[in-house]
């Protein structure tokens, strides 16, 4: 410190050019943080476990990838392996859908581990996922997952604490802020200089697992979305986490200008990490489900089983399938079924199915519309904690989200419906209604092509999320305010 002061000291010969007091300060600053014991050790573990988390992410992903994929193709085999049968039988054979993995999901794998990956898409029944890791984990999961995401979100900021919370209130307690201050030195250089040699050290940290998990992201055999979105959903993920520490930077560096000791700064800052890494996302979590609270799955299930009972199904004598017959026949022009030209039973069911998808349509929509409030109201929660902000913007990049998880099931849906329509159809169009022993054969089964899931791009995902980075940045901003803010009251006395 005694040779910055003295660089930064004014004399008659050569005063010191401002423009170079900042980048001075940011030197002495580094080369103080690269020679801390602190860093060593934290800085040390932390860039360990992000290499940890990256390589087993990627690799556990390579492996669900591939599981999957050889499942989805089994599945399609044994559809098609089916025989000759009636197509409504093929209907209740039916397939499973398996939710691909996102290429980014090893760097936050989101909610992926609480919710199923598998569907199975069978006639007249829209089927909840199935398979939930969570389920199959030890109680360690709720301390969470080791990823990336969680080094970032959670130790990534507190190692900012450890390494800044005396940066001012330390310079303070051995009388060089003084010195600092007297010879000329401006507070807003000295804040800009420290978060410099901060950014700078991050940059050092962080740098390397960056380039190493876009390696592996080139790796990865991903036929699902495009290598630009790929990279552009990962450099708005790395945006968010960039807003995310710098805004924890500032506010480490305000709450030490404003502490009139070290230790009243470093349990301060503490405090509010433990409050924004544990406290927060649980209490906001917790508050959204009370303001936007969701059906038990037996509430839910209930609730759609008494909707569905305004359907006929394979009941004759239901009111709904009275008036379904005398409509059709009213429509030919014939008084009996068996005078039809098209396969009344054939109808009925899809008729039937037709009503089922309005009512599932409705009841699911309203679920998720719910989740969607109840995400809303956690990324609000982020103006104070910004955890929870960021989380719902790095899942949604990584597409590991409630919202991408939805638009699986949707398309998961909407496929299984192609198959109903399909054998639905064929029956009408050749079964007759004086034959109940009518059989199709492999060529129907193969015009139902394999499911393929494209998911959205990072342009459709955006829109979604713009409230949660808005917020992040108004957090940010508000820290950055508060360090200025800070750094204006130190005085050289």
């Amino acid at each position: 410190m005694s040779a910055t002061i003295e660089a930064l000291t004014p004399n008659a010969s050569s005063p010191p050019p401002p423009a170079g007091v900042i980048p001075t300060i940011a030197r002495k600053e580094l080369t103080e943080l690269l020679r801390d014991a602190r860093l060593k050790w934290a800085g040390g573990l932390i860039a360990l476990l992000m290499l940890t988390a990256l390589l087993l992410g990627w690799q556990q992903q390579e492996q669900l990838d591939a599981e999957r994929a050889s499942a989805r193709s089994e599945t399609y085999q044994q559809w098609l392996g089916q025989g000759e049968k009636n197509p409504h039988s093929a209907a209740h054979f039916g397939q499973y859908a398996f939710k691909p993995a996102s290429p980014l999901s090893f760097l936050d794998p989101g909610i992926n581990p609480y919710v199923g990956a598998t569907v199975w898409m069978e006639a007249h029944k829209q089927n909840e996922f199935r398979f939930r890791p969570a389920r199959d984990a030890t109680s360690l999961r709720r301390f969470g997952d080791l990823s990336i995401s969680f080094v970032w979100q959670v130790l990534s900021p507190l190692l900012i604490v450890l390494l800044t919370f005396n940066a001012f209130s330390g310079e303070r307690e051995r009388g060089t802020l003084r010195q600092l201050l007297s010879v000329g030195v401006r507070p807003s250089q000295l804040l800009a200089g420290k978060l410099l040699a901060l950014g700078a050290l991050l940059a050092m940290l962080l740098i390397p697992p960056i380039l190493l998990g876009m390696l592996l992201l080139l790796v990865i055999d991903d036929h699902h979305l495009s290598a630009v979105d790929t990279l552009g959903r990962s450099g708005l993920m790395l945006a968010g986490y960039a807003i995310y520490l710098g805004g924890f930077a500032l506010l480490a560096l305000a709450v030490s200008a404003l502490c009139g000791s070290s230790r009243k700064a470093l349990i301060v800052l503490l405090a509010f990490w433990v409050a924004n890494a544990f406290v927060a996302p649980r209490a906001i979590t917790d508050l959204a489900a009370r303001l936007a609270p969701t059906p038990s799955a037996l509430d839910f299930q209930a609730a759609l089983t008494k909707a569905k009972r305004a359907n006929f199904g394979h009941d004759e004598n239901h009111p709904a399938f009275i008036e379904f017959r005398d409509s059709i026949l009213k429509q030919y022009g014939v008084t009996r079924i068996e005078d039809l030209p098209v396969n009344f039973r054939a109808l009925s069911l899809n008729e039937d199915d037709e009503r089922g998808y309005r009512i599932y349509d409705e009841h699911y929509g309203r679920l998720w519309a719910i989740y969607q409030e109840q995400e809303r109201i956690r990324a609000l929660g982020g103006v104070l904690f910004p955890l929870t902000a960021l989380q719902p913007w790095s899942m949604a990049m990584a597409g590991t989200d409630i919202a991408q998880q939805n638009h699986f099931a949707a398309a998961a849906e909407h496929y299984r419906r192609g198959i109903q329509k399909a054998m639905a159809g064929d029956m009408i169009k050749n079964r007759p209604n004086d034959s109940s022993e009518y059989v199709a054969g492999p060529e129907l089964w193969s015009s139902i092509k394999p499911f393929e899931y494209t998911p959205p791009s990072a342009a459709d995902v955006v829109p979604g999320q713009l409230s949660s980075l808005l917020i992040l940045l108004i957090w940010a901003a508000a820290a950055a305010a508060l360090a200025i803010t800070a750094v204006r009251r130190l005085q050289p006395t």
